[in-house]
């Protein structure tokens, strides 16, 4: 009788097996679920090996009234018939990536419909300023665009432009 006792004390039913596993299961299923909500909501870092200074061309390149569109670098660059001027490709609204319409002839932000001129100054919409600038450098015939500081602004300045 003691030994069948002591068998009865280490053996587990079947109802009970099933229970913790689902006990298992749960805690299992929540850990990933908290695990998942913080590692979206955590915020990321930047990478560090982006680009932050490149070469967008020979200054004869570019032609007066078109705009240049470097996609990897988001950023535009216009030539006016006084420079150049180097745009964030985005939005000063919600931080969407602006499109240039070529027809149109201005910059268009798909997520608010903010609409600017090619000078980057806004024509309508929710957005509170122009794009922003990139600093920008001819250096022996070539356009050298700095992106790691936007240069926000209130309107356009003719100072803005770049001679070259």
């Amino acid at each position: 009788m003691d030994l069948e006792s002591t068998n009865q004390k280490r053996t587990i039913s079947r109802r009970k097996l099933v229970g913790y596993a689902w006990i298992a299961a749960g805690a299992i299923a929540l850990g990933e679920l908290v695990a998942g909500t913080f590692a979206f909501l955590w915020p990321r870092r930047k990478e560090e090996k982006e680009e932050k200074v490149f070469i967008a061309g020979k200054t004869s390149e570019f032609k007066v009234g078109e705009v240049a569109i470097m996609r990897k670098e988001r950023t535009f660059i216009v030539r006016t018939e006084n420079g150049f001027l180097a745009f964030s490709a985005v939005c000063t609204h919600l931080r969407c990536l602006v499109n240039w319409n070529q027809v149109l002839k201005r910059f268009e932000c798909p997520c608010h419909g903010a609409k600017f001129n090619p000078l980057g100054e806004v024509l309508e919409g929710p957005p509170p300023r122009p794009l922003d600038l990139y600093k920008l450098q001819v250096v022996e015939g070539k356009l050298v665009v700095d992106t790691s500081k936007p240069i926000e602004r209130t309107k356009f300045d003719l100072s803005q432009v770049v001679k070259g």
